[in-house]
């Protein structure tokens, strides 16, 4: 693997990583009126659909329009 190669392979995992956070925060702000007292399995289970779907639905495809691949074509 090419150095250009690596290097976007890390901006791409550095970008998701930043959304990934943003996302997780952003959802367990939004639920912990609803989830206060509760344990930490179920505050979770209730956590991980819309993380998941907006991982899925979100993150990955802004940070796929966003990178390019080393070659100029889109990621």
């Amino acid at each position: 693997m090419s150095s250009l190669a690596i290097l976007a392979h890390l901006r791409f995992l550095g970008l998701m990583m930043i959304g990934a956070y943003a996302l997780i925060n952003a959802i367990l702000a939004l639920l912990s009126p609803v989830t206060a007292g509760w344990p930490i399995w179920a505050s979770t289970l209730l956590a991980v659909p819309p993380m998941v779907m907006g991982m899925v639905h979100l993150v990955l495809p802004i940070a796929r329009r966003h990178l390019a691949r080393p070659d100029g074509k889109r990621a």
